[in-house]
């Protein structure tokens, strides 16, 4: 009988090749941040009212701990097409944001006249913060880039990319800061 092994090493090499060639386009520097906006009284109650529907998905420690953790929340508006812009929602202070505030729960939604619908969810590992906008597409979207902070000298970073539906994460890899400037390292 055969061994898959070498079957398993190829896929590997292949798909840590993908991975490579991913981060070969994202800058060792984060991009401009886009400012925040504040949405329209009616938009606001919409995304407050679906952002509580999914609480127990997206940020369960905040179930009986915080009930007023969506009017923390804020808004950025980010290109996700040439001719569309989402919302990217990001946890404020308190429970669905990490003790040193660098990192939160996020969320990527769009309006469809008065309906909002999800495009990325911190149930989809949607967390961080905004790294970057790709200019790449897929299924018309551009690819997104979350940073984690994870030291002075590492940053997380996650790649994603739209299927046609939402968001997934495609990629991951760590920002490295040397003496000799900073480097992306896919993870394997």
């Amino acid at each position: 009988m055969r061994s898959s092994l070498p079957i398993v090493f190829l896929s590997s090499l292949a798909l840590f090749a993908q991975q490579a060639d991913i981060w070969k386009n994202v800058s060792t520097d984060r991009a401009d941040q886009p400012k925040t906006v504040t949405p329209s009284p009616q938009q606001l109650v919409t995304i407050r009212k679906a952002l509580k529907a999914r609480e127990e998905l997206d940020v369960e420690t905040c179930v009986g701990e915080e009930p007023n953790w969506v009017d923390k929340v804020f808004f950025k508006e980010i290109p996700i097409s040439e001719k569309e812009k989402a919302l990217l929602i990001e946890a404020g202070e308190g429970c669905a944001r990490g003790g040193q505030g660098s990192n939160g729960a996020m969320w990527l939604v769009r309006f469809e006249g008065d309906k909002v619908s999800f495009l990325a969810t911190p149930q989809q590992k949607f967390e961080g913060w905004l790294y970057s906008v790709q200019p790449g597409a897929s299924h018309g979207l551009r690819d997104l880039v979350l940073g984690w902070h994870m030291s002075a000298a590492e940053t997380g970073l996650s790649y994603f990319r739209f299927d046609g539906s939402s968001y997934h994460l495609v990629a991951t890899a760590v920002r490295v800061y040397s003496e000799d400037g900073a480097k992306i390292v896919p993870n394997g």
